[in-house]
């Protein structure tokens, strides 16, 4: 029996009934009226300015309850701990593992996902993939996935267990700083991000250059930035890029979505002014792993830096975990 899908409820609503279709472990959540609405925060460019305000203050309330602690023993044994924002991250990657199982993709427009910080789940005719995939359950996901991306060594972007599940699963995996036995199969070297390369998986053609995450020596070329050609569509992930600078630039046109973190003292509106990006859709925010006023991208930084990537690129937008961005 196939899993069936229902759309995502407004998590600050209540508990919604959860119900496991198929003997599958993904499951599909219903409202808590029974009308499985589709919710406005199922289509970021869909959303208005004042639905999407309203939604970040919401989940800025829900998110501020949850202390590094309490995401860190979520993180250990999957107990959501009365938080509601728990429960929506642990929502979230069943609805999206879900929806991209079934969903058939027939343009050269991928699918894509986000599931928490910087991690989506990307889908295309021929691939099923993942970014910064990093979730307690994250390991579930391998039997589907095609090939993994990882831009750079910080505990918010990877778990190990997720590489050692894809390299034992002979599965690519795509970084800087982790063996991998698959990619060594496509490329001479597993390390072969640390300069700028281009390679192909399946449908997707990547093209990896190095960013800097910070001005201070650890951050100069830390992140690996994926710019990836899939027929005519160009998407950019850009991991935590922390300086605008020349290195921030593509050579295969206008992202037609650009991933990116508008945070860590980068200069929005000269890093999109370089991009150009058709859309741009703003992530890493309210990462639970870092203290409210400690690193946590919250609603401060996300209305600071929304007008000003506005001013070069009017499809922008705030992807919540769980949201099908295209």
């Amino acid at each position: 029996m196939a899993v069936r899908c229902i759309a995502r409820r407004d998590f600050l609503k209540g508990a919604a009934a959860v119900a496991t279709l198929g003997g599958s472990r993904f499951v599909a959540a219903s409202s808590t009226d029974g009308s499985n609405p589709v919710l406005p925060s199922s289509a970021p460019f869909g959303r208005s300015v004042e639905r999407r305000n309203e939604l970040v203050e919401k989940w800025n309330d829900a998110t501020g309850l949850v202390a590094p602690k309490d995401y860190f023993a979520y993180m250990r044994d999957g107990d959501t701990r009365g938080f509601k924002a728990l429960a929506a991250l642990e929502h979230a990657f069943d609805k999206v593992m879900c929806e991209a199982r079934e969903t058939v993709v027939t343009g050269d427009a991928p699918a894509v996902w986000s599931v928490y910080n910087m991690g989506y789940i990307v889908k295309t005719r021929q691939s099923l993939f993942s970014i910064d995939l990093k979730h307690w359950r994250d390991r579930e996901a391998v039997p589907f996935l095609d090939f993994a991306l990882v831009t750079h060594n910080h505990g918010d972007h990877f778990r190990r267990e997720f590489c050692r599940a894809m390299d034992e699963a002979r599965k690519p995996l795509v970084s800087s700083f982790v063996k991998n036995a698959a990619f060594n199969d496509i490329k001479a070297t597993a390390n072969a991000t640390g300069t700028p390369d281009v390679f192909r998986m399946r449908d997707v053609e990547i093209r990896t250059f190095r960013i800097d995450h910070a001005a201070a020596a650890w951050g100069i070329d830390f992140t690996t930035a994926f710019e990836m050609r899939i027929g005519k569509f160009r998407l950019l992930h850009t991991g935590d890029c922390g300086v605008a600078n020349d290195k921030l630039r593509v050579k295969w046109g206008r992202p037609d979505l650009w991933l990116f973190f508008p945070m860590s003292l980068i200069n929005v509106a000269d890093a999109v002014a370089r991009i150009q990006p058709r859309r741009c859709v703003f992530g890493h925010l309210w990462e639970l792993g870092h203290a409210v006023g400690k690193g946590r991208a919250f609603k401060p930084h996300i209305r600071r830096a929304l007008p000003k990537a506005e001013a070069h690129c009017k499809d922008t937008t705030v992807a919540f975990w769980g949201d099908r961005i295209i």
